[in-house]
């Protein structure tokens, strides 16, 4: 990603690339980091810059949105919400299938493997 581009000795704020700050955005937007953590990891004064960004990045999303034929953008929602939903469906079923297995060794072993609520470590 580039650095951002010195502003002059005036005491004015540094000036980011289009790019560099849609990048930070969409990396904040995955949810994988804070706003002072992506300061951090690209070297930004604060917080407030990051979010700048998210801000910023919204509504250059909004506009170039208005300026796609109608109905692009609703074709990529569509298809990343049936690409969840399968997600969401597949994870469900690991799901019934690993109780399922559970159900199945408690019954076959006699014992209980499932954590009891408020059950305390063996002082081994």
């Amino acid at each position: 990603m580039e650095k951002p581009r010195k502003g002059s000795k005036s005491g004015l704020p540094p000036i980011y690339e289009d790019d560099f700050k849609i990048a930070v955005a969409r990396e904040y937007l995955t949810g994988k980091l804070s706003y002072s953590q992506l300061a951090r990891k690209h070297g930004l004064s604060g917080e407030h810059t990051p979010r700048y960004f998210v801000r910023w990045y919204k509504q250059w999303l909004l506009d170039h949105e208005l300026d796609s034929p109608l109905g692009q953008s609703d074709v990529f929602t569509h298809k990343s919400s049936t690409e969840l939903e399968r997600q969401l469906a597949e994870a469900n079923l690991k799901i019934t299938a690993l109780e399922t297995m559970i159900r199945i060794a408690e019954e076959s072993l006699g014992v209980d493997i499932r954590k009891k609520s408020g059950t305390k470590r063996s002082s081994r």
